[in-house]
C-alpha cells in the first residue's frame, strides 16, 4: 500500500511537470507574451477557459467574471493537467483578442497597463461577459451611438453634498443636460453643458470620495467648472464616458476626448517665487494646468496656459529670491512669467516635465 500511494504521488508529480512544461511552452507562441487585455509584459496568470494569457491586475477582474466565463490559474505556481492546457493550445491570446475583441469602434479605447482601474474592468467585462465586441456581434451599443439618459449622483458646488440629479444628451441643442428629478419634460432644468467646450476626464477611486466618478470640465465664462458624478457601477459610469465622447465626435469635437489628463498635488509660489509655497490639487488637460485650493473644488484657483514656446526643466538650485521648502522643483517659463512646481519625489517631478512636453509636441 505504501509502495502505491507513492508510485500514484510520483505520476501526479510527473503529470504536473509535464502540464507545467506545455503551458511554459504555449507561453512562447507569438502574442503570448503581453496580456490579452492591457498588453502588459507580466504575463504570469491564463484563462483555462477563454484559452488566453493575462497579467496579474487583468486577472483579479477575469476571476470577478466567475468560472463559467474565466477560470485563472497561475502559470508557474498552480498545477496544470492536459485537459487545463487544452483551450490555450487551441487559442492563444491572438485568436482571442480576434474573437472577442475584433468589431470594438474607434472611439473605445484599448485600455493599457496605465489604464485606470474602470476603463480596465469595463474593457474585459465589454468583451467577455457582455460580449459587446464579439466577431457575431453585429450591433453597435446604444451609449456608443452617443446616446445616453439616467440619474447620476452630482455633487453640489455650495455645499458638496452628492444629489441625484437626471442627465441627459441632448441633440436638440447639443448639450449634456440634467434635471433636479427624474423628470426631463424642460420644467426642473439645472444646467446645460456645452459639449463644444467640455472634457470628461475619469478619476482616481484612490482620491475622490466616491468610486465610479466622472470629472467634468467645461467652459463657464472665462473660467473653467468643475462637476463631479458618479454612479452604482462601472458600467454605468464608464458607458456616460463613452457616450459624451461618441456625441463629441459626431459634433465635430473629437479634440476635446483627451485620453488622459495628469494631475496630481504641487506646491506652488505666489508670482515670481516671491512668498511661501502653497499645496495645490492641478490637473494638466487641453494645454492648460488647473490648480485648485482641494481636490473636487468647483473653481480652479488659476490657470497657467501653455504655449509650444514656453519652456520646462528641473531647477538643480533654487534662485535666492525662492524660499526653500520642496525636494524638486522645476519651472515653466511662459512669456510673462516664470511658475515654480514643486514635489517630494523626483518620479512625480520627471512625469510633469514629461506630460508638458507631451502636450507642447501636440502643438507643433
Amino acid at each position: 500500500q505504501h509502495y502505491y500511494i507513492t508510485n500514484n504521488l510520483s505520476m501526479q508529480s510527473a503529470n504536473t511537470d509535464k502540464g507545467q512544461r506545455i503551458v511554459e511552452n504555449i507561453l512562447k507562441n507569438p502574442g503570448n507574451s503581453c496580456c490579452v487585455d492591457c498588453g502588459a509584459l507580466d504575463c504570469s496568470w491564463a484563462s483555462t477557459t477563454l484559452g488566453c494569457f493575462v497579467c496579474i491586475r487583468c486577472s483579479g477582474i477575469h476571476r470577478n467574471l466567475g468560472v463559467h466565463i474565466s477560470r485563472i490559474k497561475s502559470v508557474q505556481l498552480d498545477r496544470w493537467t492536459d485537459s487545463d492546457c487544452l483551450n490555450l493550445e487551441r487559442y492563444g491570446n491572438i485568436k482571442v483578442a480576434n474573437t472577442y475583441g475584433i468589431n470594438k469602434p474607434e472611439i473605445y479605447r484599448h485600455p493599457n497597463k496605465d489604464s485606470s482601474r474602470m476603463l480596465i474592468e469595463h474593457w474585459i467585462r465589454a468583451k467577455y461577459e457582455w460580449k459587446e465586441f464579439h466577431v457575431e456581434t453585429v450591433q453597435v451599443p446604444v451609449y456608443l451611438k452617443g446616446v445616453k439618459s439616467g440619474t447620476l449622483l452630482k455633487k453640489g458646488k455650495k455645499r458638496g453634498c452628492w444629489l441625484q440629479r437626471h442627465f441627459m444628451l441632448d441633440r436638440l441643442d447639443n448639450t449634456l443636460s440634467y434635471y433636479d428629478t427624474a423628470n426631463s419634460s424642460g420644467q426642473n432644468l439645472l444646467g446645460q453643458i456645452n459639449l463644444k467646450n467640455c472634457y470628461v476626464l475619469l478619476t482616481n477611486d484612490k482620491i475622490v470620495e466616491k468610486p465610479n466618478c466622472l470629472h467634468i470640465l467645461f467652459t463657464k465664462g472665462n473660467s473653467m467648472r468643475s462637476i463631479y458624478v458618479c454612479a452604482n457601477s462601472v458600467r454605468e459610469i464608464i458607458e456616460w464616458y463613452y457616450a459624451i465622447r461618441s456625441f463629441q465626435t459626431q459634433l465635430g469635437y473629437a479634440r476635446n476626448c483627451v485620453d488622459t489628463a495628469y494631475e496630481s498635488y504641487l506646491l506652488k509660489t505666489p508670482a515670481e517665487g516671491k512668498g511661501s509655497w502653497k499645496r495645490r490639487w492641478c490637473i494638466l488637460v487641453a494645454g492648460s494646468i488647473l490648480y485648485y485650493k482641494n481636490i473636487m473644488d468647483p473653481f480652479p484657483k488659476g490657470e497657467v496656459k501653455i504655449s509650444k514656446d514656453d519652456k520646462c526643466e528641473k531647477l538643480h538650485n533654487l534662485p535666492k529670491h525662492v524660499k526653500s521648502g520642496p525636494d524638486y522643483v522645476f519651472t515653466l517659463s511662459t512669456k510673462n512669467r516664470t511658475y515654480y512646481w514643486g514635489v517630494s519625489a523626483e518620479e512625480t517631478c520627471a512625469q510633469w516635465i514629461k506630460h508638458i512636453d507631451s502636450v507642447q509636441k501636440d502643438m507643433l
